[in-house]
């Protein structure tokens, strides 16, 4: 049995979250059309999506709204080079949440929060 895992993000701004993706945390844009891109690696596929498209019935505009996107979602983006993600974070200027930090189970990694409030840890193999 294969396995494949997509998680999608609704966002405000698609170019900012697309460009944040791409330029800050070093992902390959796969695809996009006007109100959707995607990232893929493997077995895994990151949707990004325009707000826009969700109707006023649909779980997240209906029955949770929040300003902080993600309460208690961790997405974790594991990188061959962490040190080179970190320092394209500083040298734009995004605000790191936790610093570079070693990890019991023998990883290091940083917290960030993308632009729309979503909380990512980026790890090393």
């Amino acid at each position: 049995m294969s396995v494949l895992f997509r998680v999608e993000l609704y966002v405000k701004d698609i170019e900012e979250s697309l460009k944040f993706y791409q330029e800050v945390i070093g992902l390959e844009l796969y695809g996009r059309n006007e109100k959707c891109g995607r990232f893929n690696y493997d077995c895994f596929s990151l949707l990004i999506t325009s707000e826009s498209v969700l109707d006023d019935q649909h779980y997240f505009k209906n029955k949770v709204r929040s300003n902080i996107k993600g309460n208690g979602f961790e997405l974790i983006i594991v990188v061959d080079e962490l040190e080179k993600v970190y320092q394209k974070c500083m040298d734009s200027l995004y605000p790191i949440e936790v610093d570079v930090e070693e990890y019991p189970w023998n990883m290091r990694g940083f917290k960030l929060a993308d632009p729309n409030g979503y909380f990512i840890r980026i790890t090393s193999k």
